[in-house]
C-alpha cells in the first residue's frame, strides 16, 4: 500500500511540476517576443546574506521608456560588479515596464529545469498506472 501511495504522490508532483514548467516557459516566450531592450541606470545595490554566509548583491535599476514611463526595480543579476551610476542593459515588457530582466531567456531556462526534474516522475507514474 505504501508503494502505491508513493507512486501516486510522485505522479501528482511530477504532473503538477511539469504543467507549471510548461506554463512558465509559455509565459516567458511571450515576454521574450514582446520585450524591448533599454539601458537602465544602477541607482543602488541591495546586499543579501544567505543562510550559508554567502553575500549576494542585487542592483537596483531605473529606466524611462520612450513613452515616458519610469520603472524601477531590483535586478536578479546577483552580480557584485555594479555600482551607481553604472548602466545595465535590460529587457522590459512594454505592457508592464516593471516586468524586466537582464536576459529574456532566464525564465525559459527556469521552466525547462522544472520540466526536466518533474517530467520523468510524471511519465513513469502515468505509465505505471496504465500498465
Amino acid at each position: 500500500m505504501g508503494d502505491l501511495i508513493a507512486m501516486w504522490l510522485a505522479t501528482v508532483v511530477g504532473v503538477t511540476g511539469s504543467v507549471a514548467g510548461l506554463l512558465w516557459i509559455r509565459s516567458e516566450i511571450g515576454f521574450k517576443r514582446r520585450c524591448v531592450h533599454i539601458d537602465a541606470e544602477v541607482v543602488g545595490v541591495r546586499e543579501h546574506e544567505d543562510g550559508d554566509g554567502d553575500v549576494h548583491f542585487y542592483p537596483i535599476v531605473r529606466f524611462t521608456t520612450p513613452g515616458g514611463t519610469t520603472a524601477e526595480g531590483e535586478s536578479y543579476a546577483r552580480i557584485n560588479t555594479y555600482t551607481p551610476p553604472d548602466t545595465i542593459s535590460v529587457f522590459y515588457d512594454p505592457r508592464d515596464p516593471e516586468n524586466f530582466n537582464e536576459d529574456p531567456r532566464t525564465g525559459i531556462h527556469a521552466g525547462l529545469i522544472l520540466l526536466v526534474f518533474c517530467g520523468p516522475p510524471a511519465v513513469i507514474g502515468l505509465w505505471s498506472m496504465t500498465h
